[in-house]
């Protein structure tokens, strides 16, 4: 049940404050209350899986949420008053003051801790204590070790698409006119319909992602529509923005018939496809089709839905069936053995006596059968766990959803319902999912108490491999840039997550009754429209612990109403406990002075927000873990940041280091938990940080030695060379032979010199070379990396005619993209080299005549020619011969505009990232 992980998070929470650091619990007395209340939770927490009514489970949220109120409060305070002594405020009349608040507030923990544990007493006493075993707050359950994949695995999720196949065909024929008949076709609406889970979505993207229909259509358009969010007036700004960003600045003030004029104007012009996802009723769609001008250039509305009679306004509906029996097993298979391709080759006989049972149960739905596969990924292949799965969805009357719920791990269970925080639809960043996670404590430290970067990978990882959620957007090596819950999965467990749990509110509505009063006080809010509207009473304000804001409305007003909104949160107790400050994307938000009172701040993100300063208090919050203040245009910060104690992800745009003013003490060790440092421009020397993971530098000559000797943690190094007069500078490469955790080097810069192996860490695994200029083949070199999984050689990294891999080379590489390589003409790869390789783009090397052996690499699934001569394109595919298996050459020609826009893009990622 759910009031088991929320245990669980508490249980961590108690123990934090058993440890030592600055606000742990001193007092003898008040040590013992914590820890009994934490003995009697592990045991309450190993019970707590025993069915309950929902009476029950309410009662139970309600005093474990009291209880971390409580924590909350005596951690805050005992901040405020450690920072009032640090202070000054030490002379004789002072001391007794403080003590006697001391003592009071121990006192109020102790009343809290007391009655909460006369809350539970009865559940502890009368509950049979079975199951699994909890040892410092985490569950050991064998069932999910050893679940984790390696990451080029990836590249496998999500690609296999059974039964859809005609009618993607189908789909995309009605979307694309022929020349006779494009001047008189006028729009036309194309309804794709049918039951939750039956893969309406997952067919309208397939086809919407076609190199062809992106080529056809200039303007691409994917609105998602929900029916707990249908405000015209958001929905003509979201598809002003993937227009031309410039036509969606827009004040408040604008009416919403100005923007969709504005809109209009732009879509008349040229051909269009727009994409409306989930309309749940006729109403919606008659609100929102005034807004999309009927133009007969041949442009295409398609709207995915369940009801019927949205359908019946389209011209053409598609209807989505079931699968077959046979479909649904392919598909099933393809999903149970998605990281491992062998498994369907060795799949014990006796297994397949479950085939009946399972395709009943899933009844031919997509979603139930990708379910229902990730589920049985993660268990031990044999008779015994699948009968246990199948006989668990028997009890749940099949409700595979659930099932699917029912088998996470307890710690990843408020994980995945944290994406349900988003809109619907919303592509995540991982980035930024990720260090939300850490913030709220999702997941947890490690013995050390430092959290590093392997656990929130593994549960992605895991959530993805179970289907549960996917992957919208990769990286061009092949890891997860944005991810998002799927849309019939977000309808169930979004409400279950805000409404049953009260982990979070979704603040969506312009007008608020008393009835709307959710069962629990508000703890984390998630803003998709103005906060100038939300309630302002205690129960909505009092208790939040983190505040998202995707209220992005752009133009010449700043968001003065967030400033606003903080004081009066601030001002509603002694000391803030909000933890999470999340205001990526939101037009210059004006943030109060009252910062200071925010005591328990972990995360404070600012990206994207066009801000110009940071108020000076920022910088001094004692848990502060995450400042972000890429592509705004802050260009210093104060000196204190150096000093912060507890920060360890700092994201900055380039700020030169001489322009923050550092005083760092003799005995102080500046950002000494810092594992992220990215987009600092150094021209002097640097304060010592000796404990980073990952560090993004705009370099001069001095940091040679900085790297080589003091940073020997690093796992990742982007280092780019730069003249003072904005040119490219040369990086003189050091040995990085003892950088045993160094995986991914980039290096944007002249290397005057060869590549040497013994100047290469030996770990690597993702290597990328820009403007490097060599002159001499370095595949040779480059082939003796052991590790090396994805290798780029971006423009002008080398300057020479022909590239060469040799037998033996790169054993582990998957991916090799060569971009924008101008005098390359010949690539040849020889017998026995790149023998793992899965993908191979080559991008913009306009004088490449000659590539030879590819046809010999049997594990290549991808060949991408980007901006490649026709000729050239013809001529590789001869050479590939009739033996490879069709669809590994995906050759594209962008359009001269879209080609542009990418030159745009490389350039900003080399510049940034």
């Amino acid at each position: 049940m759910d009031a088991e992980w929320v245990a669980l998070l508490l249980i961590q929470k108690f123990q934090a404050l058993l440890l030592d650091g600055e606000a742990t619990i001193t007092n003898t007395n008040l040590r013992n209350q914590v820890q009994e209340a934490t003995s009697k939770l592990n045991l309450l927490h190993q019970s707590i899986k025993v069915s309950r009514n929902e009476e029950q489970t309410e009662r139970l949220l309600h005093a474990f949420y009291s209880a971390e109120d409580a924590a909350d409060t005596f951690l805050a305070r005992t901040l405020l008053l450690q920072r009032q002594k640090l202070r000054g405020c030490s002379v004789a009349i002072c001391q007794p003051f403080r003590g006697f608040k001391d003592f009071w507030f121990r006192f109020l923990f102790t009343v809290q801790i007391k009655k909460f544990m006369s809350l539970i007493e009865h559940d502890v006493c009368n509950n049979n204590i079975a199951g699994s075993s909890v040892q410092d707050g985490t569950i050991q359950n064998p069932r999910h070790q050893g679940t984790r994949r390696a990451s080029s695995s990836y590249l496998e999720v999500g690609k296999d698409v059974v039964g859809l196949g005609d009618q993607a065909k189908e789909l995309e024929e009605h979307l694309i006119c022929t020349d006779e008949n494009i001047q008189a076709a006028t729009h036309e609406l194309i309804a794709v319909a049918g039951e939750r889970g039956s893969g309406k979505t997952t067919l309208v993207r397939i086809v919407y992602e076609k190199v062809r229909i992106k080529k056809h259509f200039k303007y691409c358009i994917w609105v998602n529509v929900s029916n707990r969010v249908v405000k015209g007036r958001d929905v003509v700004l979201d598809m002003l923005k993937q227009v031309d960003e410039a036509l969606a600045e827009a004040e408040e003030s604008v009416f919403e018939q100005e923007l969709v004029s504005r809109l209009g104007e732009v879509l008349r012009k040229d051909r269009y496809l727009v994409v409306v996802d989930d309309v749940g009723e006729p109403g919606v769609w008659e609100r929102l089709q005034n807004v999309i001008p009927n133009s007969e250039n041949g442009s295409r509305i398609v709207v995915t839905t369940r009801n019927m009679d949205v359908a019946a306004f389209a011209s053409t509906t598609l209807q989505m069936g079931r699968l077959s029996n046979e479909e649904s097993w392919e598909l099933f298979l393809k999903k149970v053995c998605s990281a491992e391709d062998a498994l369907s080759k060795n799949l014990d006989l006796s297994l397949i006596t479950f085939k009946e049972k399972i395709l009943k149960l899933c009844d031919g739905l997509p979603l139930l059968i990708s379910l229902m596969g990730g589920i049985l990924s993660m268990v031990e292949l044999s008779n015994g766990e699948w009968s246990r799965v199948i006989e668990d969805a028997d009890n749940l009357h099949g409700d595979i959803l659930a099932l699917s719920y029912k088998e996470l791990p307890s710690r990843m269970k408020p994980c995945f319902l944290y994406l349900g925080m988003f809109p619907k639809g919303f592509e995540v960043p991982v980035r930024r999912l990720f260090q939300l996670w850490i913030a709220e404590r999702l997941v947890t430290p490690s013995s050390s108490g430092e959290l590093g970067p392997g656990e929130v990978e593994v549960f992605l990882e895991e959530l993805i491999y179970r289907n549960m959620i996917e992957v919208a957007r990769w990286r061009s090596h092949g890891i997860p840039k944005t991810c998002r819950m799927p849309g019939a999965i977000y309808d169930v467990f979004s409400p279950k997550a805000a409404a049953e749990i009260g982990l979070f509110y979704i603040h969506c509505k312009s007008n608020y009754s008393s009835g709307d009063q959710p069962s629990f006080p508000v703890r984390r809010l998630a803003s998709y429209l103005s906060i100038k509207n939300y309630p302002s009473s205690d129960w909505y304000i009092r208790s939040l612990r983190s505040y998202i804001s995707f209220s992005q409305h752009r133009g010449g007003m700043p968001a003065g109403e967030i400033g606003k909104f903080l004081n009066k949160m601030i001002l509603s107790r002694d000391v803030g406990w909000l933890t999470i400050l999340d205001l990526e994307g939101v037009y210059k938000p004006r943030l109060p002075e009252s910062f200071q009172k925010l005591l328990n701040l972990k995360y404070l993100g600012l990206r994207s927000t066009s801000l110009e300063s940071l108020p000076v208090s920022v910088c001094d919050l004692p848990c502060l873990e995450t400042l972000d203040v890429k592509h705004t245009m802050i260009t210093s910060l104060p000196g204190s940041i150096w000093t912060a104690k507890n920060l360890q992800h700092l994201y900055m745009d380039w700020i030169r280091f001489d322009d923050i003013s550092v005083q760092v003490s003799s005995d102080s060790e500046p950002l000494s938990k810092l594992q992220i440092l990215w987009g600092l421009s150094i021209r002097q020397d640097s304060p010592i940080l000796n404990s980073l993971f990952n560090i993004n530098l705009a370099s001069q000559n001095r940091l040679n030695d900085w790297i080589s000797k003091q940073l020997t943690n690093l796992q990742s190094l982007r280092l780019r060379s730069i003249r003072s007069t904005g040119g490219r500078g040369s990086i003189k490469l050091t040995a990085l032979q003892d950088h045993q955790k160094l995986m991914d080097l980039y290096l944007l810069g002249v290397l005057p010199r060869p590549v040497n192996i013994k100047q290469l860490p030996p770990n690597l695994k993702i290597l990328t070379l820009s403007m490097s200029q060599l002159r001499k083949d370095p595949m040779r070199t480059l082939g003796q990396l052991p590790y090396l999984n994805i290798l780029r050689l971006l423009a002008d990294s080398y300057m020479g005619e022909e590239l060469t891999c040799y037998q033996g080379g790169f054993p582990q590489l998957h991916v090799l993209k060569l971009w924008k390589l101008m005098e390359l003409r010949e690539l040849t790869v020889k017998e026995g080299a790149m023998p793992c390789v899965k993908q191979v783009e080559i991008r913009a090397c306009r004088r490449l005549e000659k590539v030879e052996g590819l046809s010999k690499l049997t594990t290549l699934k991808e060949l991408m020619l980007t901006d490649m001569p026709s000729q050239f394109a013809n001529k590789v595919k001869e050479n590939m011969g009739a033996d490879v298996p069709e669809g590994t050459l995906a050759s594209k020609s962008l359009r001269q505009h879209s080609l542009q826009r990418q030159d745009v893009l490389l350039c900003l990622q080399l510049e940034i990232v």
